[in-house]
C-alpha cells in the first residue's frame, strides 16, 4: 500500500518542499533552500472528457475541456505541482480557464 499522502494549504508549499519523508518521519531537504521562485515554470494540459457538470450527451458525443495543471522543476531534480501556489501568488497572473496558461511575470528584484 501506497504511504499516506499529507494534505496542507497552497500557502505552505514553500516550506513542505524543504521536507522530504522517509518512511513515516519527515526530514530537513539537504543543501540550500529551495526558492520555488528560482525553479523553472513548466505547464501539462489534462482533459477532463464528459464532465459530470455538462450532462448526459448523446450516444457518441464525446466534449472535453483542458485541465491546466503548472509545475516548478528544480536544479536538483525536484518538480512540485504549484497551480493552486500559482493562483494565490502576487507576483504572477495565471489564468487557467482556458487550455493555456498565460503567466506574466511580476517585478521582481
Amino acid at each position: 500500500m501506497a504511504p499516506l499522502v499529507p494534505i496542507f494549504a497552497a500557502e505552505d508549499l514553500p516550506s513542505r518542499v524543504q521536507i522530504v519523508h522517509r518512511g513515516f518521519k519527515e526530514k530537513r531537504r539537504k543543501g540550500e533552500p529551495i526558492d520555488l521562485h528560482k525553479c523553472e515554470l513548466m505547464e501539462l494540459v489534462q482533459y477532463s472528457c464528459n464532465p459530470p457538470e455538462e450532462g448526459i450527451l448523446a450516444p457518441g458525443v464525446v466534449k472535453c475541456k483542458p485541465i491546466v495543471r503548472l509545475f516548478r522543476r528544480c536544479a536538483d531534480g525536484l518538480t512540485v505541482e504549484t497551480t493552486s501556489w500559482e493562483k494565490m501568488n502576487t507576483n504572477n497572473k495565471v489564468d487557467t480557464s482556458s487550455n493555456t496558461a498565460e503567466i506574466q511575470k511580476g517585478d521582481k528584484a
